[in-house]
């Protein structure tokens, strides 16, 4: 086993941090006098790592002197919005151009700095006893891209965005640009034009976790799978087991032979379908890191989940999922003989409970328009005493009470009173959909309302859905079909 003095050991700590890319962590004078003090602990590999650490500190006062010009083109330009007619003054023309000048300048001579001390890293070598050093950038294992706050990454975006407008190329190393953009006018690898960056995957978690939470998010009650590529084939089984085809049981006597059956598969291919959503958001709210991550978290779940939420309802299938409403597989319930227009009875209800399948009533809730609600309090509250045991307005999943049982959700998929489908009994498991594994993808662009001063930031998600069955069921006894989506129809 070989020894080393104290001595030797700091030296060789120190030269290794700056041999892999860690000068940083101390400042380059305090290093360089260690090395005075001690140069019998330096090789030819040190000398050219302590190069390295002058050659950051030059870069650190690059730097420097860019933000702060960027800053004084920033007040320039601020100055000129806050007057009315918006237009910059001679000599502020004069000015900004200066700075934009050395701006250029100031890019050279970084881009010249990096290189040399990359090209110095490269050729100084550190000489490890017994074993060998090696480095890992983390970043990309980060769900969070090395970013503390969605906020901070907004705030990245948005200066590479006024840098890029500005003609240059500098940004922060952690924006990871959308490779599977498609090209357009602003076609430029340090622009990050069309598609932007990526958003950092744990900020879009955070999004789609968002929009499976909302309160009337429909998504979360359907039989649900994630897939890896693009589409999903079901087999289907549509026969029951008193009909005429698919697997069946049979009694058999004692030495008998055993009567044959087989199933009766309909494979159902489901191809994911693209919903996109893009949000505005001003340069006032990318200066607050806590409330731009608030407001997208907010706005954007609330969008995707409603588009959502519209398609499973009824989707024509073209680009979108096929929605239940108006497929085969729904019973429609016709309305009582005079009924009284825009009005629902207690036959109207009992009735829709009558057509809905046994194993899904269990599974099932009511989905009614806002309009409804009076003619349900009639249900609770009308002069007919039996009518209190048909609507409760209390309680219930979703705060509005339970209707024979089942729970009640209010939303605006359903059209107003009287229309087909104003009120609806639905078994949401019976409804299949996929969803692209990991959720919602993000990003964003600083190039698409720039003249306005806002960053855009683009959601994508990929879902597809269908109804399980393509048809009601027959029932063994009884003329009527049974179906695990039941509205009423038209009164009118």
């Amino acid at each position: 086993m070989k020894t080393f003095s104290f001595r030797s050991i700091l030296a060789f700590v120190a030269v290794a941090a700056l041999a892999v890319g860690a000068a940083f962590a101390a400042p380059p004078d305090a290093l360089l006098a260690h090395a005075i003090l001690q140069p019998d602990a330096l090789s030819a590999g040190h000398l050219l790592a302590f190069a390295a650490a002058g050659s950051i500190k030059q870069l650190n006062t690059l730097l420097a002197s860019r933000k702060s010009t960027l800053d004084a083109m920033a007040a320039i330009t601020a100055a000129a919005e806050a007057r009315d007619d918006g237009m910059l003054t001679a000599d502020e023309r004069s000015q900004f151009d200066a700075h934009a000048e050395k701006i250029k300048t100031l890019d050279g001579d970084i881009a010249r700095v990096r290189a040399n001390i990359d090209a110095t890293r490269t050729g100084a070598s550190v000489e490890v006893p017994d074993g060998r050093i090696t480095t890992e950038d983390n970043r990309a294992a980060d769900p969070r891209g090395g970013f503390r706050s969605f906020g901070e990454f907004a705030a990245a975006v948005h200066a590479a965005g006024v840098a890029a407008a500005n003609g240059h190329q500098v940004r922060d190393d952690r924006l990871i640009f959308n490779a599977s953009a498609p090209g357009s006018s602003y076609a430029n690898e340090s622009a990050g034009s069309d598609g932007g960056f990526l958003v950092p995957v744990d900020f879009s978690r955070t999004i789609f976790q968002a929009s499976q939470t909302q309160v009337d998010a429909l998504l979360p009650y359907t039989d649900s799978t994630p897939v890896e590529g693009n589409g999903m084939a079901f087999p289907v089984d549509e026969t029951t087991p008193w009909g005429s085809s698919g697997i069946k049981a049979y009694w058999t006597n004692e030495a008998a032979e055993m009567t044959k059956s087989k199933p009766a598969f309909d494979p159902v291919q489901l191809r994911l379908q693209k919903l996109t959503c893009l949000v505005p958001v001003t340069d006032e709210l990318l200066a607050d890191s806590g409330a731009i991550g608030s407001y997208l978290n907010t706005q954007t779940p609330q969008a995707m989940a409603w588009r959502t939420n519209e398609a499973l309802w009824g989707g024509d299938g073209i680009g979108k999922p096929r929605g239940f409403f108006g497929s085969g597989a729904m019973v429609s319930v016709a309305k009582e003989t005079s009924q009284t227009a825009a009005t629902i009875v207690r036959q109207n209800v009992t009735k829709m409970r009558a057509r809905m399948s046994p194993a899904s009533y269990r599974r099932a809730f009511w989905m009614i328009n806002n309009d409804a609600l009076p003619q349900l309090d009639e249900l609770a509250y009308g002069q007919a005493t039996t009518n209190a045991a048909i609507y409760n307005p209390v309680g219930g999943e979703f705060g509005y009470g339970t209707l024979l049982g089942r729970s009640v959700m209010v939303t605006q998929h359903n059209p107003t009173v009287g229309a087909q489908g104003d009120i609806a009994l639905v078994d949401w498991k019976s409804y299949r959909t996929i969803t692209k594994s990991g959720g919602i993808e993000t990003a964003t662009s600083m190039h698409l309302w720039f003249d306005l001063g806002m960053t855009a930031f683009r959601a994508v998600f990929r879902v597809a859905g269908q109804p399980a069955v393509t048809k009601p069921i027959t029932p063994n006894n009884g003329s009527n079909t049974l179906s695990p989506f039941v509205v009423l129809d038209l009164r009118a």
